[in-house]
């Protein structure tokens, strides 16, 4: 099987891909998002992309894979701004509408007049979480039942470099979940695991690209996928 496919692109090809429709769906009536949030001419959906790596304005950028990306209005500025690097943060869909309200926060910060409160920990410190690995912010992404399928919510966000503390991320967490630290080998040496986790103090530094929406027929299948790719390395 290829790794690296590429994505779908334009209405006519993602109205005839069956999980961009599920996922669209799933916007509408478990989200419950209004439409006016989207940029729905640049939405596409990424196929099997576990390897793929390229260079975007000096920025590594790791394309997501088996998901469909609904771009959001409010980054629309930055679609061209490659000055701004590629990063990702998977989150419970309970938490997408207050984030695409008020923007991804630090914990002890308010989004209104809500408290955000520390869901994985602050090893590194009160800041916002992501990591240039897709598949590792999917971990973060709990599996919602809806239907007959499973669905995870990832946010791609954009940015600052400068902005960016990069810590040693792929370890215990990692480990729980597959049984595995070994996520970054999938980059043959191009991805080391400090580049795993990304941590930001400052809020307008982490701005909202899009949601990735992705579909499962069952809730670990796509990791033991690959993790058998993992072990042919």
């Amino acid at each position: 099987m290829k790794y690296n496919e590429g994505y779908l692109y334009g209405a006519s090809s993602l109205g005839q891909n069956s999980e961009y429709t599920m996922s669209s769906k799933f916007i509408k009536e478990y989200l419950q998002l209004d439409e006016s949030l989207f940029s729905y001419q640049d939405n596409c959906y990424y196929l099997s992309n576990y390897c793929h790596i390229e260079n975007r304005g000096g920025h590594r950028y790791l394309r997501p894979s088996k998901s469909s990306k609904f771009v959001l209005k409010q980054g629309q500025h930055l679609f061209y701004n490659y000055e701004w690097t590629y990063s990702y943060h998977g989150t419970n869909p309970n938490s997408i509408k207050s984030i695409l309200q008020y923007g991804l926060k630090k914990p002890g910060s308010f989004a209104g007049n809500k408290k955000v409160e520390s869901v994985h920990g602050a090893m590194y410190g009160a800041g916002i979480y992501t990591s240039k690995i897709p598949l590792y912010s999917q971990l973060y992404a709990p599996m919602t039942k809806w239907g007959d399928k499973y669905y995870q919510t990832i946010l791609m966000v954009r940015q600052k470099p400068n902005s960016i503390d990069t810590q040693e991320g792929e370890g215990t967490y990692t480990n729980s979940l597959l049984g595995s630290t070994d996520i970054h080998k999938l980059y043959k040496g191009k991805i080391s695991p400090d580049e795993m986790q990304y941590i930001c103090f400052d809020e307008s530094s982490c701005v909202l690209h899009a949601l990735l929406i992705k579909v499962h027929d069952n809730c670990d299948g796509e990791y033991r996928k690959i993790l058998k790719v993992i072990n042919k390395f």
